[in-house]
């Protein structure tokens, strides 16, 4: 019995969170507008309890934010695609600072993350056609002066896509 409930504390310490807290975190990422009252009778607690517990969870850092969800064919940007960058020199200090300070300015690159390999960044892109992807690619080369070379990949389907994070406790398949 002891051995069982060091475990658990130190699940909970480790994670900071317990069921509870899993389980709303799972709701929220399926459906943010879910009122205090439905998560409450999901997880059996009161919609008081549920408030305190997303405060907590907001707090620590576990919730950083609530967003909605666009759908990208709806608005016309119907062109997904993934750039792999090269820098000219990979060794270069301020070169992070440079890809930084061009992507962010470019509404068009929705994530860009550094990479181990053969591509030194990847940034996932949405526009609306091959027109305006020239145009980005433009956009980009004159916003910086690091990048050597951009292979474009671009979506041919979506077969899963989306922002939810798999949660400790629920990894194993079809949890």
């Amino acid at each position: 019995m002891r051995h069982w409930i060091d475990s658990l504390l130190a699940g909970v310490l480790i994670w900071g969170m317990d069921s509870i807290d899993r389980q709303l975190l799972a709701a929220l990422q399926d459906d943010a507008e879910v009122s205090h009252a439905a998560l409450a009778q999901v997880v059996g607690l009161s919609p008081a309890g549920v408030h305190k517990r997303l405060a907590r969870l907001k707090q620590h850092g576990y919730i950083q934010r609530t967003t909605v969800i666009l759908d990208r064919s709806k608005l016309g940007l119907d062109l997904m695609g993934f750039l792999l960058v090269n820098f000219r020199s990979n060794l270069r200090a301020d070169n992070l600072d440079a890809l930084k300070t061009a992507v962010v300015g470019i509404p068009q690159v929705l994530e860009c993350y550094t990479l181990t390999g053969t591509s030194d960044a990847i940034l996932k892109i949405a526009v609306r056609d091959h027109k305006e992807l020239r145009q980005l690619l433009h956009t980009l080369a004159l916003a910086q002066d690091v990048i050597e070379r951009v292979q474009t990949c671009i979506v041919l389907e979506e077969f899963k896509e989306g922002p939810n994070l798999p949660l400790p406790g629920t990894l194993e398949a079809g949890a």
